[in-house]
Formats: C-alpha cells, structure tokens, sequence
C-alpha cells in the first residue's frame, strides 16, 4: 500500500513538473518582438564577430561550479554567470572566487520565478533582492540580467530598464538541464554556434539536475571552438565588440 502511494505521489510531481516546463517555455516570435521593440535592454546573440560568451545559470553552488571554475581558470577563459540570489547568499565564498577569478556575474533573480506570471512588485523585489545580495558579497551591482526560462515580456523589460538592466537571453541552448551526457551536450553547443554566439550552460539546478555532462564536454567545447577560429569574452565584452573585428569561421 506504502508503495502504492509514493508511486502515484512521484508520478503526480513528476507530471507537474513537465506540465510546468512545458508552460515555461518560450515564445520565440514574441522574443523576437521583443528584440526589436526594446532592442536598448534586450539581447539574444553579440554583433558577428569571432567572439562567443559562455554563460551559466542557476549557481553558485559546491558540486558542479567549482569545477566550471576550475575547467576555464585552466583554458584561460572568462564567462559570465547569471547566478540566484538565494545561492548567492548560500555559498558567498564562490561568488567571490567568480569575480576574482575576472568573470562577470549576472542577476537571475533571487529564487527562480517565472516573471512574466508575476505583479510589478514581485518582478522589482526579486531584482533588487538579488543585486543587494551581490552588492554585500562582491561589492559589485550587476548591470546584466538574465530572466528565468528566458522569459520576458513589455512589463519585465520596462521595469529591467527602470531598474537600469539589461536582459540578456541567448542564441544557442545546450540543453544541459536535461542531465544530457556530455556528447550530446558538446553537439548542441557546437552545430549551433556563430559569429557573436551567446550559449547558454548551467553551473548549477535542483536534486534532479544532473549536469556532469556539462563538466566534461566544457574543455572539448572550449578547444574546439578556439580552432575554429573563436575568441571566448564575457558579456559586456561581447556587446561592446567594435563592428570591425575580424569574422569567425561558422
């Protein structure tokens, strides 16, 4: 009977999470709008030059974004991190290590909401909770932010713009969240990577994330990428490319 129940109970939650993935996703055409519309405060992918921006999500915590840390302190590669403010406030000490190590650290907001399902109030508290959170941390008030699931609409980009943000989603999905191995994470990253391409990792997700694949394709990612002709930039970096840098081979 005991058994009965846990698993009608697991097969409820895990019908809820789809469910809520599902309804997460993002609207493409309407991003695109967007992109257009507030193109001062929103951005998907850099300029076409030969400089892409690894980002991660979701960190800090003590299992995978050590050893992201590790991997590109070795590679010499600088990237940005859109981290929460809940596990900011947790591990301190690794968003410390992000920003001595010189890479840039983004709002993801402080415990992942969906925003576009949320009051003016809310959106503003989760933004400002976090940016407080890193200011006491790091000492630093992060100018990129970065939506949960990506997903923006006219009110979340108006008060990122009061607030003085800029949104910052991506052009190349790894899909490392689905606990993907690492071959199938290095070919999502690398089939769909151009000129300026902003690619988006985790560095850390809940009990059921499993994102050992994204540790172990990273260095084959980042080798590649650099053969082929790719320099590896931060975010600011990136949006600030002067237009007459050399192309990248796609």
């Amino acid at each position: 009977m005991r058994k009965t129940i846990f698993y009608h109970a697991y097969s409820l939650a895990f019908f809820i999470s789809l469910i809520s993935t599902f309804s997460a996703s993002r609207d493409m055409t309407d991003e695109l709008n967007y992109e257009q519309q507030f193109s001062h405060v929103f951005t998907r992918n850099g300029p076409p030059v030969n400089k892409v921006a690894l980002t991660f999500d979701d960190g800090p915590d003590l299992v995978y974004t050590p050893k992201i840390l590790n991997i590109l302190k070795k590679e010499h590669v600088k990237a940005t991190f859109f981290v929460l403010g809940v596990n900011a406030a947790r591990y301190p000490e690794i968003i410390r290590r992000i920003v001595k190590e010189g890479h840039t650290l983004g709002n993801h907001t402080f415990d992942h909401i969906n925003l576009i399902h949320s009051t003016r109030s809310k959106i503003k508290w989760e933004i400002s909770a976090t940016e407080q959170v890193l200011v006491r941390i790091s000492g630093q008030s992060p100018r990129w932010f970065r939506a949960p699931y990506g997903n923006v609409n006219s009110l979340v980009l108006n008060e990122l713009q009061q607030l003085g943000y800029h949104a910052v989603n991506w052009s190349v999905d790894s899909n490392d969240w689905k606990s993907l191995p690492a071959k199938t994470v290095k070919q999502n990253i690398l089939h769909d990577v151009k000129p300026g391409a902003i690619i988006l990792q985790h560095c850390a997700g809940n009990e059921r994330e499993d994102l050992t694949g994204t540790v172990r394709a990273l260095p084959d990612v980042i080798r590649t990428l650099k053969k082929r002709g790719y320099q590896f930039v931060t975010i600011p970096q990136l949006l600030y490319s002067e237009s007459k840098a050399v192309h990248a081979r796609p």
